[in-house]
């Protein structure tokens, strides 16, 4: 101890403060947490899930089926007796587009719609009253004795009348006269009934099935065929007021329809006679005469557009001085030719005379006139021919002008003989129908009179109702085995709740999952412990116990950290107070000077010390005396005198915590410490409760972070290391504290924490 002293006061001491770590390293160690949102699926771990909390799945499908069991027994059985009833699909008609005998369609939605007839309420009515449903009790609640328990499931019991009234749970009494109560008495009887009644088609054929469930047998046959019965004498009665409706109107129709044959037949003679004298030839007749207008008219426009064609040739040559001798009727005509001919004649001997006469000479003179003579003359000539074509183009237009009105005047009589024609047509058409539906009428009039008395049901019972043996209700086997299956699923999902809902931490790779931090070390849960002074106590007392192989175990985990530089001062802290880190330091402490190490324990937690308490030694002279130089070290450190290892307890100050931690003289201490001891421990404060830890945990080399074992939540151990990871502390790993070995290990994890419970042979605990 005097090594410690003398160290503590050397001037060469002073100083060595470790140098923080870096954040963005742990703040990446942070980061590489695993996710939860693996898409395989672990069939393994869902199992192990499921074996966890058997009980739960257990308890549930028990409680559930013994439950089902006994409403089962309580149930009164019901029993369902069921009649058949097949359509039949012929039918019997008054006329062809209506069906007034009701005869019944093979389509399914006619089978549907006798379903519904069948289960009406007018049907059921008659029924209720032919047997007198309304004074059975099974069917008429009012006749019934309440139970026992009546009164209790009743508000009426627990609030006054008019508060129901007011909330509007209740409605006020009315006050009603004997014939409607005994009407509403008999509505609930009735809507009783068509509850207990089953109708359905079978297999989608022409037999519906009428099924009614009692609690007699016997009822229950009798009211099945009862309506069966109803329901075919229903049909009759139909029928028969049909016919006698359809012969009363066939009577009365017959004779107008005679009244009207008559008169449009007379119409369409009338109208014939009439368009005869009117209109006189034939429409065939028009219609030829039509035709060869058109054909004319084709021929004369075709004939006017030529001569027009020619026409404009030839003016078109005239206005512009061009040669017409290019136009074929001036090409065409004789009399040009020969004087065009003579023309040629004649230039030739002009051309002659003016190689020997001069212009003057008579003969040259003479012979230009006769040129101009030559030439007027086919001028006049071609003028004449461009007037022809006028008077023809003229022609050509009046005749074509004249057929286009002979056949405007032809198509406007075809016209009128069309429209006559059409009504003629509907004069017969009309009376046409007029006779057929009269004849229609009178056959059909004449057979729905011999089909009177000869009606016939469209539908008839092909299986009647027997009285059933066994109930069809509770099905009490099939009802509790469903229970029992069901309640089996709901505990395999009320187990999957939970584990959901389960916010702690239970295993290694849990933490390492949530965390992204390691988990280093599994403490099993101290058991035997008296006080908090046993503490101390167990690895002494056990040293070969599954707690002590744990300790040990985590103690080479952190030296095995860094093998070329093993950790000296390592600190210890958690989320929360009571999470197990004060015993944790002990242990370690304890561990290392069992083993033949120098070890130091140093009560970092200035707020709420507790080595002293669980060692049992005087804090008198502490680490706030030794901070403020009031003592030497060699009166602060105590030995522990079990274990070997050297204490530094502490005290409350009055001096705020944070400050001392803080100060130099705190880093300088500690460092002067290291060269002395192979392993110093400070047990810290909680991550969360206040800022001390992250100020001492800067003067360790690594820190341990204790979780408690299926307690501590989750989110607030991802803060606290977050907090510890933003104040540039080295986190060696996670430790699970206070584990339930056997628990653990029938939750089956696998990690090295599952050994402690299954190889407990190879400890003494």
């Amino acid at each position: 101890m005097a090594e410690i002293v003398n160290e503590m006061n050397s001037p060469s001491s002073q100083g060595g403060v470790q140098t923080p770590r870096s954040k963005e390293h742990l703040l990446g160690r942070m980061g590489e947490r695993v996710g939860l949102g693996d898409s395989e699926i672990d069939l393994r771990d869902l199992l192990q899930t499921l074996w966890r909390r058997k009980m739960v799945i257990i308890s549930t499908a028990a409680l559930i089926t013994v439950v089902a069991a006994l409403v089962v027994l309580q149930l009164t059985p019901r029993y369902t007796a069921s009649t058949q009833i097949m359509l039949e699909t012929r039918q019997s008609k008054v006329v062809d587009f209506e069906n007034v005998l009701s005869g019944i369609s093979p389509e399914m939605a006619t089978v549907l719609s006798e379903v519904e007839v069948i289960g009406s309420t007018s049907l059921i009515s008659r029924v209720v009253d032919k047997l007198h449903l309304v004074q059975d009790p099974e069917f008429n609640g009012a006749l019934k004795s309440p139970p026992w328990y009546a009164d209790y499931l009743k508000l009426e019991t627990y609030l006054p009348e008019d508060l129901l009234i007011a909330i509007g749970l209740k409605k006020p009494e009315v006050e009603l006269s004997e014939e409607e109560r005994r009407e509403r008495e008999r509505t609930k009887v009735v809507s009783a009934v068509k509850e207990r009644l089953g109708i359905a088609p079978v297999n989608r054929s022409l037999v519906i099935s009428v099924s009614f469930v009692s609690e007699n047998p016997r009822k229950a046959a009798l009211i099945a065929n009862t309506i069966a019965d109803n329901y075919i004498v229903d049909q009759l009665e139909a029928k028969f007021e049909a016919t006698r409706r359809a012969t009363a109107w066939l009577n009365d129709r017959i004779q107008s329809l005679k009244e009207k044959v008559q008169q449009t037949e007379s119409a369409v003679a009338a109208y014939r006679d009439r368009m005869a004298g009117q209109i006189g030839q034939s429409t065939s007749l028009t219609e030829q005469q039509v035709s060869e207008l058109n054909s004319q008219l084709i021929l004369a426009r075709a004939a006017r557009a030529e001569a027009s064609a020619r026409l404009e040739q030839v003016e078109r040559l005239l206005s512009s001085e061009g040669d017409l001798s290019s136009a074929a009727e001036v090409l065409n005509s004789p009399l040009i030719q020969r004087l065009r001919d003579q023309e040629a004649q004649v230039v030739r001997k002009v051309s002659e005379l003016e190689s020997r006469y001069g212009e003057r000479h008579p003969t040259m003179i003479k012979a230009k006139a006769e040129l101009r003579d030559l030439r007027l003359s086919i001028e006049r000539e071609v003028k004449k021919i461009a007037q022809s074509l006028r008077n023809e183009v003229q022609v050509a237009r009046v005749r074509e002008r004249t057929l286009d009105q002979n056949l405007a005047q032809l198509e406007a009589r075809r016209g009128e003989q069309n429209r006559a024609e059409i009504r003629l047509h509907e004069l017969e058409r009309e009376a046409d129908a007029n006779r057929l539906l009269y004849e229609n009428f009178l056959s059909r009039f004449k057979e729905t009179s011999e089909q009177e008395d000869l009606q016939q049901a469209d539908a008839r019972v092909i299986s009647k109702a027997e009285i059933p043996t066994i109930p069809t209700f509770p099905k009490k086997s099939l009802t509790v085995a469903l229970a029992m299956v069901g309640s089996l699923f709901l505990g395999v999902v009320l187990v999957f709740v939970l584990e959901k809902l389960d916010n702690s931490f239970r295993s290694a790779e849990q933490v390492e999952r949530e965390t992204g931090v390691p988990a280093i070390g599994m403490i099993p849960l101290a058991t035997g412990i008296v006080g908090k002074k046993k503490i101390s106590q167990v690895l002494i007392d056990k040293p070969t116990s599954a707690l002590s192989e744990a300790v040990r175990s985590l103690r080479t985990s952190l030296l095995l950290s860094n093998v070329d530089d093993p950790p000296r001062i390592v600190g210890t802290t958690s989320t929360i107070p009571g999470e197990g880190k004060t015993a944790l330091s002990i242990w370690l402490a304890q561990t290392a000077a069992r083993s033949g190490q120098k070890a130091l324990l140093i009560d970092c937690d200035l707020r709420r010390p507790a080595v002293h308490k669980n060692l049992d030694l005087d804090n008198s002279t502490s680490l706030i005396e030794l901070l403020s130089e009031d003592c030497s070290a060699q009166d602060a450190i105590q030995k522990d005198p079990a274990s070997g290892a050297y204490v530094l307890p502490a005290k409350n100050s009055q001096v705020n915590a944070l400050d001392l931690l803080s100060s130099k003289n705190m880093a300088h201490i500690v460092q002067s410490f290291r060269p002395h001891f192979d392993l110093i421990v400070l047990d810290m404060p909680p991550m969360l409760a206040v800022s001390d830890a992250k100020v001492a945990g800067n003067l360790t080399d690594k820190i341990l972070y204790a979780v408690k074992w299926d307690a501590t939540p989750r989110e607030l151990v991802r803060t606290g290391l977050r907090s510890a990871f933003e104040a540039k502390l080295d986190v060696a790993g996670v430790v699970l504290t206070q584990v339930n070995v056997r628990k653990h290990a029938r939750y089956g994890y696998g990690d090295h924490g599952a050994y402690y419970g299954k190889y407990k042979s190879y400890y003494t605990n």
